[in-house]
């Protein structure tokens, strides 16, 4: 049985699919024969907005999630089902501060970075059971991959290669793990930020210090001349509070330049750049010309050199990436004054701005465009025109999980528990994603200001329509970075430990017993899976369901961009819903022959979807193929319907006693 499931988990990763045998229907057939005669399949290229079926760029890797803020967007939103309830399946990298996102390669690998210093190493390959599979050298000089990288997530191409700065070298990394190719920086004085892969096939980014630079993938000769941004430093750097990234959980020479860089302090640019899939064009916030101000940059690439477009004046100290809306139209950020904004992709002009953002964490965009930030609360805003269309805590959560606290204990105000957003919010098809801390707001001087102390974390599941609480499972350790989500089903959050380390560190000798943290932070990365993988299997058929229903209703003659996307979307989906099956299998959940029945009918609407997408793909589709599409589309639904009832019904909930054993 093992061999059977292992056999197809690569193809879900990279949206493959086969064919099985499934009841035809007669119209479906003579639809069939037209669609060969009328239409030739499209090529596996961006369509006109520039992106792939999985909705990245056409050099990124081709997987849920390839770099920092998954695809070169920084959107943070993965079109995919996640599981709801989801439980520990393992951690890893214990010990290790890890403030960056976890990727992964179309060959299975994840890939993560961290930075303990000498004597360790920094880039680390895993598998999905957790397993290292390979880790860069340990660092013994600085001609190694040294403790730098811990300011980047790696970023992976198409090919699997693996790309990342360190404080002196860019790397190119196969996915065996040996070097690709490896370049000195010698025109920056600080490492590059996250990778970034354009449109032309470059990768490179730009560094701490401002200076824009990308190299040929395929053997790390200079691509462009160098661009030096034409502003300064950021606002003045401040000393870290005593206790951050304590015992050994960063290298000790790069605890100051980490905790300014979160928040956006001492350097020229702190953040990964975006880049539209429309255009090309690169988006990178900077500081100014003073520390005063901040500055989003607009660069094309014109001519075989680089050129500034525009440069948008907003507030300064920013500690978040920019993202681009789906349609390429605007570009929203937010600076360290808590205002986010909304600016035109084309002219740099101020669509609009409003209060109440992240100054760490950077915006996400979600399934239907709507823009999610946490200022200690999750709020969500109308990306037209900035308005707030709902904001909540996580105070009632954290007051179900905690006692109250007399008001006259030491350093507490109110001693009602909170609940605080602690991270960068990820989207999935239905599901926001955040790490909460649960704890109290702890006020260390007269003159007011508190932290939260983090008594229990949480991984938050939240509807995006209204900010409810779906659902909640409590993972090891604080996130202050991202939630990445892979298409079998698993979530991935990394442990920056920021705020755990300050108060076990620095706070715990001078806060009374009941609001010192007992243990030291662990860190590292924590994965989680679902509890039941036939429910997540149900999930991806339902919302593949929804987004034929979306096509539908734009077929013939309404939004056939958005029709196109919906069959892109659902046939990704319904890849990684077909693994998920056997997955339920695997496990007992389901039986063999439910399980084969239910995936038939999966991969059969796959495939419908994907003879929609085809003709849809097609430059300007006539009426008759807009029919066509709509009966592949309606075909799809049909399977769509018989694969859920096969899961959801009784026969779907019997457990093989055979493959118990």
């Amino acid at each position: 049985m093992s061999q059977w499931v292992n056999a197809h988990r690569s193809a879900r990763r990279q949206g493959g699919f086969e064919t099985r045998p499934y009841r035809a229907r007669p119209l479906m057939l003579l639809a069939l024969l037209l669609g060969v005669l009328w239409f030739a399949p499209a090529p596996a290229l961006p369509d006109p907005g520039g992106v792939t079926d999985y909705g990245q760029g056409y050099y990124y890797a081709q997987t849920a999630w390839a770099s920092l803020h998954r695809d070169g967007r920084n959107s943070d939103f993965a079109p995919l089902a996640a599981p709801l309830p989801n439980q520990t399946k393992w951690t890893a990298l214990d010990g290790a501060s890890i403030p960056t996102a976890v990727v992964f390669g179309p060959e299975g690998n994840l890939y993560v970075t961290s930075g303990r210093g000498a004597g360790y190493s920094h880039l680390h390959a895993l598998d999905g059971a957790g397993n290292v599979v390979w880790e860069a050298p340990p660092q013994q000089s600085l001609a190694d991959l040294d403790s730098g990288a811990v300011f980047g997530s790696p970023t992976v191409d198409r090919d699997g290669t693996v790309y990342l700065s360190d404080s002196n070298q860019f790397w190119a990394f196969n996915a065996d793990g040996s070097v690709k190719w490896v370049t000195d920086i010698p025109f920056a004085k600080s490492p590059f930020v996250t990778a970034i892969i354009t449109p032309q096939g470059y990768v490179g980014g730009v560094t701490f210090d401002g200076k824009v630079a990308f190299y040929q993938r395929e053997d790390g000769a200079p691509a462009l001349p160098v661009l030096d941004l034409p502003g300064g430093p950021g606002p003045d750097a401040v000393p870290p509070p005593p206790g951050v990234f304590g015992g050994g959980l960063l290298d000790p020479a790069l605890i100051d330049d980490l905790y300014n860089r979160l928040f956006g302090y001492g350097f020229e640019v702190n953040n990964t750049p975006a880049i539209s899939p429309q255009t090309g064009r690169i988006f990178i916030v900077a500081a100014g010309e003073t520390p005063e101000v901040g500055v989003l940059y607009g660069i094309d690439i014109v001519g075989g050199q680089m050129e500034i477009a525009f440069q948008t004046p907003m507030g300064s100290g920013s500690g978040t990436a920019p993202a681009v809306a789906a349609d390429g139209g605007l570009v929203f950020v937010a600076d360290g004054g808590h205002v986010m904004y909304a600016i035109d992709a084309q002219t740099g002009e101020v669509a609009w701005t409003t209060k109440g953002a992240s100054i760490a964490a950077s915006p996400t965009i979600g399934a239907d465009g709507t823009l999610y930030t946490g200022g200690g609360n999750l709020s969500a805003l109308n990306p037209a025109d900035g308005e707030v269309l709902w904001s909540v805590n996580f105070d009632e959560l954290a007051g179900t999980l905690l006692p109250a606290l007399p008001p006259e204990t030491p350093f507490v105000e109110t001693g009602l528990p909170v609940g605080k957003v602690n991270g960068v919010i990820t989207a999935s098809a239905r599901q926001l994603w955040v790490v909460v801390t649960l704890g109290y707001d702890i006020v260390l001087t007269p003159q007011g200001g508190s932290l939260p102390l983090p008594k229990l974390v949480a991984l938050a599941a939240v509807n995006p329509a209204d900010g409810g609480l779906n659902g909640y499972t409590l993972v090891r350790d604080t996130n202050e970075s991202d939630i990445t989500i892979d298409a079998d089903g698993s979530l991935y959050v990394s442990h920056t430990a920021l705020l755990s380390s300050l108060f076990y560190y620095g706070l715990n000798p001078i806060l009374p017993p009941e609001l010192q943290l007992p243990t030291a932070p662990p860190a590292g990365i924590t994965a989680l899976e679902p509890v039941s993988w036939r429910g997540l299997a149900l999930a991806g058929i339902d919302w593949a369901q929804e987004l034929s229903g979306q096509a539908l209703a734009e077929l013939p003659g309404g939004n056939l961009q958005a029709a196109f996307t919906a069959t892109r979307q659902g046939r990704m989906q319904l890849a990684a819903t077909a693994g998920t099956i056997l997955d339920a299998v695997e496990r007992g959940e389901i039986s063999a022959g439910t399980a084969a029945a239910a995936r038939a009918a999966t991969v059969q609407a796959q495939n419908a979807l994907t003879s929609a997408r085809a003709i849809l793909g097609q430059p300007n589709p006539p009426p008759f193929g807009q029919w066509l599409a709509r009966q592949y589309v309606t075909y799809a639904a049909a399977a769509l319907d018989e694969a859920a009832v096969l899961l959801g019904s009784e026969d779907g909930t019997l457990i093989n006693a055979e493959m118990r054993r």
